[in-house]
């Protein structure tokens, strides 16, 4: 039976009308009247379908508190942000965010031929983002029925989520769910047989990138050649989606993988591409977002293009030379605070852009991140005296246990034009790169239980003497310790040392210490593992 609309849920949350109904329930949207996470905002209210018996009702039930656990867990950009869970009646409900957009599928609607290939590339990596937070989540989790229709652009900002994860489990390498769920179409041959696994994710993404790219639904376990359906699609292009919907050992490892797949064919992919038409005359968002969305020109300045077009549509009007005038100061005004504001904003947001590879493995958190540059690796954009001089830049992350045990830090230092001096640790051990005449030297530390990106120093370790090397185009350096034996390998140099015992950490992080530099690439495949 559906719900009668207006009617208000646990004294706080009002039904106003249906969204859509599957097998196991019903969406709704709802407006939160009481507070909380998302006071005065529009909530997406799911109701388990009353009078299901046997079997069916114990099982979408265990899904269902399943799906709002795992909301509840989840906390990251373009994931619905859960806002409550709770029994009335004979009802189970999921309150959640409300994503007001176009999905993947209604966009297809209205362009039947596909979409444009750098807008798709850019929906794969974002799609790949929240796969890396799914996949590196402990224990790891796995969406297992990724398709067009859950994946939404977001009209206010163009942010793209990943939306029901009804299906989603957790996944342990010992085993499987055993059971054979999600949409046949866009499922690989293992989670047909009831063993799915993160990279059948990556599968599905590839699938959705297909039909999203000709238009055409994929067909299950045979999917073509991309070239071979549309041979006018860029090479690049066809060799990701390619790649993804091939065997399992075939794909890629990861999600982040994939992910720098795509943001290499999104740079060839954008000068080849005609420039879109002005959205200004262009009152349909869905019409917009299929023309321009994905372009990076777009994304960074289209709002406040309308914004200046209206303005200019006024001084026209009234008082050309005065209205003018007071734009150009109001603008630095303007520019001058939201500068500040949006360079503290990215170095939070946009850290995972910074480091290649994201957090240094399962298990860690990010706690604070200064001075970072959405490069290709860890890096800092143009200096700015303002709020850059005299502090340290870099990344720190903690340990979402207790005490994290560590048996290795690992990563790849690439070629830099400028020469930062760059410490890389997991307390209480770190690793000083320190930047000589036509070198680099590595220096083996023991850091302060308080080290990080604003304080706290360190000492080097006595006998173990500091490693000279020529960088190259880049150098893999590793430090391993187990129980009281330690090794430090930089290229090919090894060096053992003692060490006292096992390592624990519940901090680990990269910093630079003379944030005043220009610095680009510096670290690759981060890990603590």
């Amino acid at each position: 039976m559906a719900l009668e609309m207006g009617s208000l849920l646990k004294d706080r949350f009002r039904l106003l009308r249906p969204l859509g109904e599957g097998g196991m329930g019903e969406v709704y949207l709802g407006e939160d009247e009481r507070g909380g996470l998302a006071e005065g905002r529009p909530v997406a209210i799911k109701s388990l379908r009353s009078g299901l018996t046997g079997g069916d009702a114990e099982l979408f039930l265990r899904r269902f508190r399943e799906e709002s656990d795992i909301l509840r867990r989840l906390k990251e950009p373009g994931i619905p942000a859960f806002v409550d869970a709770f029994e009335e009646g004979d009802r189970s409900f999921l309150i959640m965010e409300y994503i007001e957009g176009h999905s993947l599928a209604s966009l297809l609607e209205r362009s039947p031929n596909g979409l444009r290939a750098s807008m798709v590339a850019e929906v794969g990596i974002q799609v790949c983002r929240i796969l890396q937070t799914l996949h590196s989540s402990s224990p790891p989790l796995i969406h297992r029925d990724l398709k067009p229709s859950n994946i939404i652009i977001r009209a206010q900002d163009e942010l793209v989520f990943l939306v029901d994860f009804g299906l989603a489990r957790e996944f342990h390498a010992e085993g499987a769910a055993r059971t054979l769920v999600g949409t046949v179409d866009y499922c690989p041959l293992e989670q047909l047989q009831g063993y799915p696994e993160p990279r059948s994710d990556l599968y599905a993404l590839g699938a959705t990138m297909f039909e999203l790219l000709t238009g055409k639904i994929p067909k299950p376990l045979n999917i073509p050649h991309l070239n071979a359906v549309a041979p006018h699609l860029p090479v690049a292009v066809a060799e990701v989606v390619d790649k993804s919907v091939s065997a399992l050992e075939d794909r890629y490892p990861d999600a982040g993988a994939m992910r720098r797949a795509l943001e290499a064919t999104r740079r060839v992919l954008m000068p080849i591409e005609a420039p879109a038409p002005s959205i200004f005359n262009n009152p349909d968002r869905a019409e917009e977002i299929i023309q321009n969305w994905g372009r990076p020109e777009h994304r960074l300045v289209s709002s406040s293009r309308i914004r200046a077009e209206r303005l200019r549509n006024a001084a026209r009007r009234r008082l050309p030379l005065l209205v003018g005038l007071l734009l150009v100061a109001l603008a630095l005004t303007f520019f001058n605070y939201r500068g500040r504001q949006h360079y503290l904003t990215e170095q939070r947001q946009l850290v995972m852009d910074a480091m290649t590879d994201g957090v240094p493995g399962p298990g860690w958190q990010l706690e604070e991140v200064v001075g970072l540059f959405p490069a290709e690796g860890l890096g800092l954009g143009e200096p700015d005296p303002r709020w850059e001089e005299g502090t340290r830049a870099g990344c720190v992350f903690t340990s979402l246990t207790r005490e994290h045990p560590i048996s290795s830090l690992s990563f790849r230092l690439r070629r830099l034009k400028s020469k930062p001096r760059l410490l890389v640790f997991c307390h209480p051990w770190g690793l000083l790169l320190q930047p000589q005449s036509n070198s680099y030297g590595v220096h083996l530390l023991q850091v302060s239980p308080g080290f990080g990106l604003h304080a706290g120093g360190w000492n080097q370790v006595p006998g173990v003497p500091a490693v000279s090397v020529n960088l190259g185009r880049s150098l893999e350096v590793r430090l391993s310790i187990q129980g009281a034996a330690g090794q430090l390998s930089v290229g090919k140099v090894i060096q053992k040392f003692p060490a006292q015992s096992n390592w624990t950490s519940d901090r680990c992080g990269v910093v630079l210490l003379n944030a005043m530099h220009r610095t680009r690439c510096l670290v690759e495949n981060w890990q603590v593992r």
